[in-house]
């Protein structure tokens, strides 16, 4: 039962993983196509904050709640997360005139 509850929290962190990098890529390529300032490394750290969390939880499989410090890294991951993704959203939709 412990190695089904690791499998399935990596299986579950590894698409989360692949959705970061599409947002890191989207946003890699508008700065290199626009000129614009997207912060494109923002979600190398969101990702880098929610591989450090998943080996926190992965140290303490079964639980995927509970860990002050585990929940911690998701939380600053998924605080910079929606902030960028907001601000890539509003920049690539033109919200934001700024060179």
């Amino acid at each position: 039962m412990h190695f089904v509850a690791i499998l399935l929290t990596l299986c579950t962190w590894l698409g989360i993983g692949i959705l970061i990098y599409f947002l890191f890529a989207i946003a890699r390529f508008y700065e290199r196509k626009s000129g614009r300032r997207s912060y494109y490394q923002a979600f190398l750290a969101t990702m880098v904050l929610f591989g450090l969390g998943l080996i926190r939880y992965l140290l303490i499989t079964p639980s995927i709640i509970g860990d002050i410090w585990g929940d911690g890294l998701r939380f600053a991951g998924g605080l910079i997360l929606v902030g960028f993704g907001i601000f890539l959203l509003r920049l690539m939709m033109g919200g934001s005139q700024h060179k």
